[in-house]
């Protein structure tokens, strides 16, 4: 994907014609049974499933970032990301703070190889910044998958969590979307991303608050009656924050979309920015305050 040129929309840019309704409907139905499955497999089917979002994202991340003229290790950041899933799916059994300081060091004493070289410090900040934003956050599907063993409860519910993160954040996504399709007006995010209406944001936490509600009455009857309305909220903020951190990125970058891999939504990135957000969100919440798990 060619860069846009500088002062051109970039991240908020028209997507071409084939981003259409009927492109993002037609990846649901593909995407969702297959999630719904493998969240019920739970264990190394879906925390492959998640290296394999990890793994893609990364790339995408790191090639962004190779078009501003940095030089990110990409190796050394899918295997770094790839290992926190294994800390989050083994918490008891490894050595989280032996893998984040064996990286660190690693990224450290690679970059010797090569130097010295210009933006050599910002290389080896995206490598680690990579990890952060891509493994690090999305290790929190794994963590919620696994939540029983935490919470004692049965190891099957564990799916209903995830499946609470991907709802409600999708519900504030979509209600984001048609708000600010048919009422947007005000754009005070206008510099990150042209799209994002006001109208449209206060669309989204609303649409965010009925999805949780949606999802307690259907498949989560874990909530209380008033957890839906908290973690509604919050989950629709933060996940509309996630969403402009990924378009400031891609305006930096001076990139459309992140890459064409998913048909009417772009790339990996794309698709989990607000998931990023929203599901570390959904994981605490349930952790410290439904099942108060140590």
């Amino acid at each position: 994907m060619q860069p846009a040129t500088p002062g051109a929309p970039g991240a908020g840019a028209a997507k071409p014609a084939g981003w259409s309704l009927r492109w993002r409907m037609a990846s649901g139905i593909v995407f969702v049974p297959l999630l719904i499955l493998l969240a019920r497999a739970g264990g190394l089917a879906f925390t492959g499933f998640v290296a394999l979002q990890v793994t893609l994202g990364l790339i995408e991340f790191y090639r962004m970032m190779s078009g501003k003229g940095l030089e990110p290790d990409t190796r050394l950041g899918i295997c770094a990301g790839l290992g926190v899933l294994w800390v989050a799916l083994h918490p008891h059994g490894s050595q989280g703070g032996l893998l984040a300081t064996a990286f660190v060091l690693l990224v450290l004493a690679l970059s010797l190889r090569s130097a010295p070289r210009p933006r050599q410090v910002e290389s080896m900040a995206v490598t680690l910044f990579g990890v952060l934003y891509v493994g690090w956050l999305s290790s929190h599907f794994v963590l919620l998958r696994e939540l029983p063993w935490r919470a004692g409860t049965d190891y099957a519910d564990g799916a209903s969590y995830v499946l609470l993160a991907f709802f409600v954040t999708w519900s504030c996504d979509t209600g984001a979307y048609a708000v600010g399709r048919m009422f947007g007006r005000r754009r005070p995010w206008a510099r990150i991303s042209p799209r994002k209406s006001l109208e449209g944001s206060i669309g989204g936490l609303f649409a965010a608050v009925g999805g949780a509600f949606v999802a307690r009455a259907w498949f989560a009857p874990f909530l209380s009656p008033w957890d839906p309305l908290a973690l509604g909220l919050l989950v629709g903020v933060f996940a509309q924050v996630g969403d402009l951190v990924e378009s400031l990125l891609k305006r930096d970058a001076q990139h459309g979309d992140s890459s064409d891999i998913i048909p009417g939504h772009g790339g990996i990135l794309d698709r989990f920015d607000s998931l990023y957000f929203g599901a570390p969100i959904v994981y605490y919440y349930l952790k410290l305050l439904v099942f108060r798990a140590p």
